[in-house]
């Protein structure tokens, strides 16, 4: 526009020139040279002039337009140069979003694998339970003579050496010096009212059950069901942890005595054992002694299945942190309140490994919202629970396998003992 208006101003200077000169010339004589020459150097100059501000001109309108396309290029340049560093960032985004997405499915996918998964229930069954297993007890000592003589918590009345001189741990005395040391044992430590009471008094012992458990001397809800405390034994209440080293172990060793050894011999003096009878007499009495420990094993077996041990306290304590806390916490109070001090047995163990399972209503609910994999897990947790029962089974299997073993010798000999005697002496005399 501004070049425009200089070219008008230009232009109509040049006609104004002409028109003075044209007018001049009107009234000048044309013969007048220097004029003339004037006035053409005039518009010589004019029109040099003119030129040169058109070449100014142009030459900056060319140099305008160069910028111009120099910055049209270099901002088309910047755009594109803008746009492809958005569109890889653009691509970077989805690209890490992606792998995100991916690796979020993985995790959503390995947390829906073991979604149904307690921990603190897994390894439940290896705490303790190795060592306690194997780590068994007896109640009466097994027999032998061996061992210093014990205690019997509990017990009244001369109780304690009662079941010493049965386990062979003191000598006995003349048979009925024994047995009406039993008695009276037998009335204070364990008689309460009814016949049994009545048939103490009149004897001339007090009853007292003084171990808190009435007849459990006589009772073989003591060794299966562990000793009750109820005086007529119609209700039972299973009692799967004892302590052996309390009231309840004595009233284990009394009956355990009762069905081992009743009758007490007198033991021998050391004049006595010194000759051939006395001899021959501790000959028959080992034989006798080992018959009595084979039939007797299972009654120990089952005294240590009762036996409380503080080796299972840490499995127990795991439990308390799983999924099953509250239904193990409720059974531990029902039935062994005292777990955390003494322990709980293997045969409550057993029990509770099952009920926590299929009487706990929460193990049922959790179980209609375990995945197929899930179940697939518990139910080989539950197969090697029961490989585990199988094995216990066989040890008891064992046991009977044994003492019918030891029975059917006692029966061989029985019939064939006496001939074969007759049969040696025939042959020792001839």
């Amino acid at each position: 526009m501004k070049l425009f208006h200089l070219f008008q101003l230009r232009f109509a200077l040049l006609l104004a020139l002409f028109a003075f000169a044209g007018g001049a010339h009107a009234q000048i004589p044309v013969t007048d040279g220097a004029l003339i020459g004037t006035v053409q150097q005039a518009a010589q100059q004019i029109t040099q002039s003119f030129g040169r501000d058109i070449s100014d001109q142009t030459e900056s309108l060319s140099r305008d337009i160069s910028d111009l396309k120099k910055g049209l290029a270099s901002a088309i340049s910047g755009s594109a140069e803008t746009t492809s560093k958005a569109s890889t960032g653009a691509a970077r985004t989805i690209g890490e979003s992606a792998q995100r997405t991916a690796s979020e499915q993985a995790a959503i996918r390995n947390e829906e694998r073991f979604s149904g998964i307690d921990p603190c229930n897994v390894l439940v069954s290896s705490i303790g339970t190795s060592g306690a297993s194997r780590n068994g007890v007896t109640a009466t000592g097994g027999g032998g003579g061996g061992g210093a003589p014990r205690d019997a918590p509990g017990g009244s009345g001369g109780m304690n050496d009662v079941l010493n001189v049965a386990e062979r741990r003191t000598a006995a005395g003349s048979p009925e010096v024994e047995a009406t040391k039993a008695a009276k044992a037998a009335c204070s430590s364990f008689a309460s009212g009814g016949v049994r009471g009545q048939a103490c008094t009149d004897a001339g012992f007090s009853p007292g059950a003084s171990t808190g458990f009435p007849n459990a001397d006589v009772r073989a809800s003591t060794l299966f069901d562990g000793p009750q405390a109820n005086d007529d034994g119609r209700v039972v209440k299973r009692k799967l942890t004892v302590d052996l080293a309390g009231a309840e172990g004595t009233a284990i060793r009394a009956l355990m005595r009762n069905l081992d050894q009743p009758l007490q011999l007198k033991d021998l003096t050391k004049a006595q054992r010194n000759s051939d009878a006395g001899r021959q007499y501790l000959a028959l009495e080992d034989a006798y002694q080992a018959r009595m420990s084979v039939a007797k094993y299972p009654q120990e077996a089952q005294a240590n299945l009762l036996a409380a041990k503080a080796e299972l306290i840490p499995m127990v304590q795991q439990m308390l942190k799983s999924d099953d806390a509250a239904f193990v916490q409720q059974y531990l109070n029902d039935n062994v309140p005292n777990w955390s001090s003494k322990g709980i047995s293997m045969a409550e163990l057993i029990v509770l490994e099952t009920q926590r399972r299929y009487m706990n209503a929460d193990w049922h609910l959790r179980l209609l919202q375990m995945s197929d994999t899930d179940i697939a897990r518990e139910n080989v947790r539950l197969l090697a629970m029961d490989a585990w029962m199988k094995s216990l089974g066989l040890d008891r299997q064992v046991v009977s396998s044994v003492i019918e073993s030891n029975a059917a010798q006692a029966a061989v000999r029985a019939e064939l003992m006496p001939q074969l005697i007759a049969a040696n002496q025939r042959a020792v005399n001839r």
